[in-house]
Formats: structure tokens, C-alpha cells, sequence
């Protein structure tokens, strides 16, 4: 059981990281769905969107890893 808060641990740190590159990256992650738009202040705004959008989701990985190995260690312990 140890090893699993362990390596929860270490998928939380190294997701902090993963999560910001895929902020980063988010934009061309879906790009299929805007392309119909021609109007470039509408897809530049959506375009954004999708990106903090993208990484309010990817950034409750950290927080969840690492929530969910302090839980276990403490009912371990």
C-alpha cells in the first residue's frame, strides 16, 4: 500500500508539469470543431476559451494525485 502513495505522489508532481504543457498545447487539441468559423475575432475568442477551459481540467490532476496519496498515507498510517 505504501508503494501506491508513493507513486500516486510521484503522478501528482510529474503531472504538474503535463498539465501545463497541455495548456500550452491546447489549442490545436479539437481544432476540427472550429473549423467553420470564418469570423477571426470569433475563433480567436473561442480559441481561448477552449484553452482555459482545457486547463482548468488537465490542472485538477496535480491536486487530485496528490490529495488522494495524502488520504491513503494517512489511513496507512
Amino acid at each position: 500500500m505504501k508503494q501506491l502513495v508513493n507513486v500516486l505522489f510521484w503522478f501528482g508532481v510529474i503531472s504538474i508539469p503535463l498539465s501545463w504543457i497541455a495548456w500550452w498545447v491546447a489549442p490545436e487539441v479539437g481544432t476540427q470543431a472550429l473549423q467553420g468559423i470564418t469570423d477571426p475575432a470569433m475563433l480567436a475568442a473561442l480559441e481561448e476559451a477552449h484553452k482555459q477551459r482545457w486547463g482548468i481540467y488537465v490542472g485538477h490532476w496535480p491536486v487530485t494525485l496528490l490529495v488522494l496519496s495524502l488520504i491513503l498515507e494517512r489511513r496507512i498510517s
